[in-house]
């Protein structure tokens, strides 16, 4: 059960988004809401002050003012136009993330909703009905999540997937025991101003990224035990006068899988960088994961919306719902994974350079071996290359009253591309480190004989031409499950 009150972990939001965690909305997460809901409420019953967002237009229609009995259509009307993001819907647990996002964002108690809002968006995660949520057109905030609203209000636009099948928000209530519901002033602004999106997409990222990191490790270890002949760049000694974390601990990993410390001798010899910086390119990863936990978990933890309403009667007008912080991380964060797929794909190549057998082919010429997995190893590494940065883009919108955008959805989405190729890469590096150790008949270290053993378990590893791609998206997704790793924990080896 995760408990709805205000704040969330990564690992929360992963257990609701992915393996259907069951919701719950905490009582004092309830009572802030009910007193900054009073504050809405005040303002509309007298009709006295003007306040953004409660009782006036939107962007730069913001001084136009709206009579009390015409608020509940406005924030309908605003859903409305508001559903204009297009292309596929975003993926179910990317969908699943965001609606718990905005659930929590709601109540931390300063968006002026009341309870029964929140209640509703935790009963569609129970029910696993998903409003869709298209993936286009909406690189900041305040597009993706309108069609939330008009599945929750029955409207005849609104669209959700019921067990695989898209449906009338009609249906949709129906399969999670739901009436129509009426947006009071503001809600529906509340619901889909924020950096919901952004968050749940890099709070998603970041668990996956967690796994890959280690997973690149081990295949990066994997590599040094059958071609590295320097042990020296993993020596725990040389980080005490270079002390990064990050990159301490991808040498430590390094030790702990291939068993082996550098020697106490002077005489030496030296591995190409994808070998030797290991710990560097690797351990940066580490690094920066550790770098952007906290600020990931503070957005989760954080009220998004504009404007925001304070229990004692204040409003301020703010740009909460702006993700720049977060859109500069996810860069940073796919910048940083883009670098260790180049690594791994290097690593790989070198497997098939260094082989006895050409190609790591069991009858070269005849076969033809690795050497298509590693291309396309490689090609992937071009393609999330392409993929560039998002944080330093911007656009006008609302006839340049919001002039300045972050970009975050973009970022985001960006990260989570690379994520999911840098795993394929990387399972790449597997195979190839795998069929060298078939071919060579060696002994490995027992962490990654169990490596080998599972590998073989996964995918198997008969010699041979075979078709990769199946073993590649196999792997990658035992990568990003982090499945390999935790079959190496569990004899005993400490991995970070």
């Amino acid at each position: 059960m995760v408990t709805v009150d205000g704040a969330l972990t990564v690992d929360a939001v992963e257990a609701v988004a992915r393996d259907g965690a069951p919701v719950e909305l905490a009582s004092e997460a309830r009572e802030r809401m009910a007193a900054s809901k009073r504050v809405v409420d005040d303002v509309t019953d007298a009709n006295e002050e003007s306040v953004y967002g409660v009782n006036t237009g939107f962007g730069n229609l913001k001084d136009i003012s709206i009579d009390r009995e015409d608020l509940e259509t406005q924030q309908h009307n605003l859903l409305r136009s508001h559903h204009a993001a297009t292309g596929d819907p975003l993926p179910k647990d990317v969908t699943r993330a965001a609606v718990l996002v905005r659930a929590n964002a709601l109540a931390v108690g300063a968006s002026g909703v009341s309870v029964d809002l929140v209640e509703r968006l935790l009963a569609l995660l129970d029910a696993d009905v998903l409003p869709v949520v298209p993936s286009d057109g909406s690189a900041d905030n305040a597009c993706e999540l309108a069609n939330v609203g008009l599945v929750l209000a029955g409207d005849p636009a609104g669209e959700a997937i019921v067990d695989g099948e898209r449906v009338s928000s009609d249906a949709a209530l129906d399969a999670a025991g739901l009436d129509p519901y009426e947006f009071g002033p503001k809600e529906g602004l509340a619901l889909i101003s924020g950096t919901s999106v952004q968050t749940a997409q890099t709070a998603l990222a970041v668990a996956t990224l967690r796994r890959v990191a280690t997973a690149a490790d081990l295949a990066g270890a994997w590599t040094v035990a059958l071609v590295g002949e320097e042990p020296g760049a993993f020596d725990d000694r040389v980080f005490d006068v270079r002390d990064v974390d990050g990159h301490r601990a991808t040498a430590a990993n390094v030790r702990a899988l291939t068993g082996e410390d550098a020697p106490d001798r002077a005489d030496m010899t030296q591995d190409p960088l994808s070998i030797r910086t290991l710990p560097q390119v690797n351990g940066t990863l580490h690094e920066h994961l550790a770098m952007v936990a906290d600020p990931v978990e503070q957005e989760l933890a954080s009220a998004t919306d504009n404007p925001l309403v304070f229990p004692d009667g204040t409003a301020r007008s703010v740009g909460h719902f702006n993700g720049q912080h977060l859109a500069g991380l996810a860069d940073l964060l796919a910048l940083t994974t883009r670098k260790v797929a180049v690594a791994s794909e290097r690593r790989s190549d070198r497997l098939l350079e260094t082989a006895a057998n050409p190609h790591l082919a069991t009858d070269p010429g005849l076969e033809t071996g690795l050497a298509r997995a590693q291309y396309a190893a490689a090609s992937l590494v071009t393609e999330m290359q392409t993929l560039d940065t998002a944080s330093d883009r911007s656009f006008v919108a609302s006839t340049g009253q919001e002039d300045v955008h972050a970009a975050g959805n973009l970022a985001s989405a960006n990260l989570l591309e690379t994520v999911d190729l840098t795993s394929r890469v990387v399972a790449t590096e597997l195979l190839c480190a795998a069929r060298a150790t078939t071919q060579a008949g060696v002994d490995l270290p027992r962490p990654l004989d169990v490596a080998y053993s599972k590998v073989d378990e996964l995918v198997g590893l008969q010699l041979g031409d075979v078709t990769w791609s199946e073993k590649i998206e196999c792997l990658a997704a035992a990568v990003r499950r982090g499945s390999i790793v935790e079959e190496v924990r569990a004899t005993g080896t400490e991995l970070h």
